[in-house]
């Protein structure tokens, strides 16, 4: 793959990465406002504890991401997969990608069960 594919695709990462990184900040603010104003109770409270929890992990996840794509950009063009490159921790970015997605669903589950657990 020749490197400005390669930088095209590192960018649209990146790009995608923030924006998540964005939700994150904004869904996971949200969460500890009603927490703190004391709305929570029960399972309903625990839920919300556990989607802040993930929310803020997936914001580590996407800090990794950022880290993983700022070695990759220094080792172009010679890795034939961005994807598959792999940073120092041993996870590939396409697997950091993965993860912060999956955390980031499991969050919005977690404020799901809390909203239905409010409703009835």
């Amino acid at each position: 793959m020749e490197k400005s594919a390669q930088m095209d695709a590192i960018n649209a990462l990146r790009d995608w990465s923030r924006w998540l990184i964005g939700m994150n900040s904004v869904l996971g603010g949200g969460c500890l406002t009603i927490l703190q104003t004391g709305n929570s109770a029960g399972m309903s409270r625990l839920f919300m504890v556990l989607a802040i929890i993930t929310f803020l992990a997936s914001v580590l996840c996407a800090i990794l991401l950022g880290r993983a794509l700022a070695s990759l950009v220094e080792r172009l063009p010679t890795v034939e997969s961005i994807y598959q490159y792999k940073d120092g921790m041993g996870l590939s970015i396409k697997q950091l990608a993965r993860l912060q997605l999956l955390i980031f669903l499991l969050a919005c589950l977690f404020m799901g069960i809390w909203l239905a657990l409010k409703l009835i």
